[in-house]
């Protein structure tokens, strides 16, 4: 038996529970994926805990099954702050004008108080 190596990051644990999370919103099994995508459901298993990082291709087989576009699988699972400001930026454009003026004046006292920190 092989003992596993932490990962380096927090990118495997995060895209696991975003896959989790789409597959639950569709109310499907790990079976169901993993027989979507032709894997069994112990590698589903690992996949959605953080355990092993599909390769790019399998991980787009399971973007094309959850019909989500790759990059917003792999940009909604990232720790990178950019990666976190276009997804911040992709929810506040689908707001309307008033809305978005509200996000605005919401978030820019917060982040102040916390880059003061």
């Amino acid at each position: 038996m092989t003992k596993e190596k932490k990962p380096l990051s927090s990118l495997p644990q995060l895209l696991g529970g975003k896959i989790k999370s789409h597959r639950n919103r569709l109310g499907w099994t790990q079976a169901t994926l993993a027989e979507l995508i032709g894997v069994d459901v112990e590698t589903i298993s690992r996949i959605e805990r953080g355990v092993t990082v599909p390769s790019v291709l399998k991980l787009e087989q399971i973007a094309v099954a959850l019909d989500l576009p790759l990059a917003e699988l792999l940009r909604s699972s990232s720790a990178l702050a950019q990666d976190q400001s276009a997804e911040i930026l992709n929810w506040v454009q689908r707001l309307p004008e008033n809305d978005r003026h509200f996000v605005f004046e919401t978030m820019q006292p917060l982040c102040k108080h916390l880059g003061n920190k």
